[in-house]
């Protein structure tokens, strides 16, 4: 979060990926440039990490992860002023020990110009 809050894509990008690595070291996705930006732009702001927990493999874990030792669920609270939102991280361990971040939800963190809207259900 801390290179979030610098704008360090760089850095972000180090800290990104899947199992086999980094998408800096990786190269993969092609786009991952361009997603740094995206994912810096809902995530900005104060935040506080919530914790953490294992997740199993029948919670959705990528199996190319390997299960609930190498997959984890991190929680963070953004403070968007008016309102928090909860934000769920999917960290995967990669084979040298590190972990990385693995997928984030950022329809949790609400609308980058209004995050503090409620969600519409779209079939009113």
């Amino acid at each position: 979060m801390q290179a979030v809050a610098d704008s360090d894509l760089t850095k972000m990008a180090n800290l990104w990926g899947t199992a086999q690595g980094s998408a800096a070291q990786t190269g993969q996705p092609p786009d991952f440039q361009r997603r740094m930006v995206v994912i810096q732009s809902y995530l900005r702001g104060p935040y506080r990490i919530l914790g953490d927990e294992p997740l199993s493999a029948g919670s959705g874990a990528d199996s190319s992860a390997g299960g609930a030792e190498s997959t984890r669920e991190v929680g963070v609270e953004l403070d968007r002023g008016q309102c928090k939102r909860i934000v769920p991280f999917r960290l995967v361990s990669t084979g040298d020990h590190r972990w990385i971040i693995n997928q984030i939800d950022l329809a949790a963190a609400g609308s980058v110009y209004k995050p503090c809207e409620e969600r519409r259900d779209s079939a009113r």
